[in-house]
């Protein structure tokens, strides 16, 4: 069975089917208490730029086109960025564990069959953990 790219919000509840756990949220929320984070690991590099957060979402000074196409250009131009998506690229949508490779500091475990993305967002549609999942599927070979 192949792998793949679930996304959820960090306010939906955890469940076993939701595999590898991962925050791409700039910040930590502050409603949750470290020892009940539901996450495997938070990576940064794949949220948006403080500076575009904070238009967006914080000051409302763009909307959602303008803030996809800023985020986009924000991850193309940032090598971990890439790096990450190559990760899960690797790791999503191959079975063959002899082809995933680590990029960097990014490394997933093979015997994870499914990775969720997680975010603050409570709108999947309009979140940037959408966009990062159809790149991620822009570097599947």
């Amino acid at each position: 069975m192949a792998n793949f790219i679930k996304l959820k919000s960090l306010k939906e509840p955890s469940e076993e089917s939701d595999g590898f756990r991962i925050l791409i949220a700039r910040y930590r929320p502050r409603y949750l208490p470290k020892y009940k984070e539901n996450w495997d690991e938070w990576w940064k590099d794949l949220a948006p730029s403080r500076t575009l957060w904070k238009d967006y979402l914080k000051d409302k000074k763009i909307d959602w086109p303008v803030y996809a196409g800023r985020f986009i250009f924000e991850i193309r131009n940032n090598t971990e960025a890439v790096n990450a998506l190559r990760t899960l690229a690797s790791t999503a949508y191959r079975e063959d564990e002899k082809r995933q490779q680590q990029y960097g500091k990014y490394h997933l475990d093979k015997k994870n069959q499914t990775v969720t993305l997680l975010c603050h967002c409570i709108e999947e549609k309009y979140c940037h953990r959408s966009i990062v999942k159809g790149m991620i599927q822009e570097f599947k070979e």
